[in-house]
């Protein structure tokens, strides 16, 4: 049995953190082009706010409903303590500019996996707007949907283009990944995870939450996970949003909402 990656590297640069020991390594976009402004609106930039008052990179996430944006439980948990202050960023692919619609944390809820442990298909989180936004949404997989190897989708964030350098990007990327065949190296990962890239596409240090997706056009658009890190196994480990089992914590509180259709059926 192949060793496990002892530490798991969350979200952008100076971001909480935590040493865990069998934790995957959070993920960026290597290899893959820039996007265009407008091109895909449902990818939400979370921001973390520094000491300093400013604002940096924190996490990607998806836009799934006009009030819901989904990440990674490994970005939403310090959210949901009060140990970081985030802010969501729709509709702007380049960092470095001024436009996009910015909603501030006294306009959603969050709420992270209950269950969360990096080892399961459970790094899920969901931020709940308090009012509909005007970008629109990417659709979810229907439940239980399988992806075959070798089909291609793509992945989208605002983490690193060099494993080798620190430096991230201003302008969102998105590469072409195929889907591969997860080895759970003798189960000690759940194999309802979806794995895709290879080692010169692939995600990367600070696309955590990010979507994996398959764009049909515009309007049907559908993401089929979020990163979540790697493995000795897998360059590109992502939850799988397909899952039923993944989404039973989050009945009550989307319920709650009025938003329970969000859940795939």
């Amino acid at each position: 049995m192949k060793r496990r990656r002892a530490i798991v590297s969350l979200a952008g640069a100076g971001a909480v953190g935590a040493v865990l020991t069998g934790a995957p390594t959070a993920s960026a976009v290597v290899g893959g082009v820039p996007v265009a402004d407008g091109e895909r609106p449902f990818v939400v930039q979370i921001e973390q706010r520094d000491e300093d008052g400013t604002w940096s990179h924190y996490c990607g996430a998806a836009l799934v409903d006009r009030r819901v944006v989904a990440t990674a439980a490994h970005c939403a948990r310090f959210a949901v303590s009060g140990q970081v202050t985030i802010r969501l960023v729709l509709g702007r692919a380049d960092s470095a500019s001024s436009g996009g619609t910015v909603v501030t944390s006294d306009h959603f809820t969050v709420y992270s996996h209950p269950q969360f442990n990096i080892a399961t298909n459970t790094d899920l989180g969901l931020i709940v707007l308090d009012a509909p936004v005007t970008q629109t949404p990417a659709a979810l997989p229907r439940a239980a949907t399988e992806l075959r190897p070798g089909r291609i989708l793509r992945a989208a964030g605002w983490g690193r283009t060099d494993l080798e350098s620190p430096d991230k990007p201003s302008r969102l990327r998105e590469a072409s990944l195929p889907v591969n065949v997860f080895d759970t190296e003798g189960g000690i990962w759940d194999k309802e995870f979806i794995c895709a890239g290879t080692a010169e596409r692939r995600v990367a240090p600070g696309d955590s939450g990010g979507p994996l997706f398959d764009a049909k056009g515009p309007g049907k658009t559908v993401v089929y996970g979020l990163v979540t890190g790697e493995t000795n196994t897998c360059t590109g480990l992502f939850t799988n949003l397909a899952d039923p089992t993944l989404w039973e914590p989050f009945r009550a509180p989307l319920a709650a909402h009025g938003l329970g259709h969000v859940i795939p059926d």
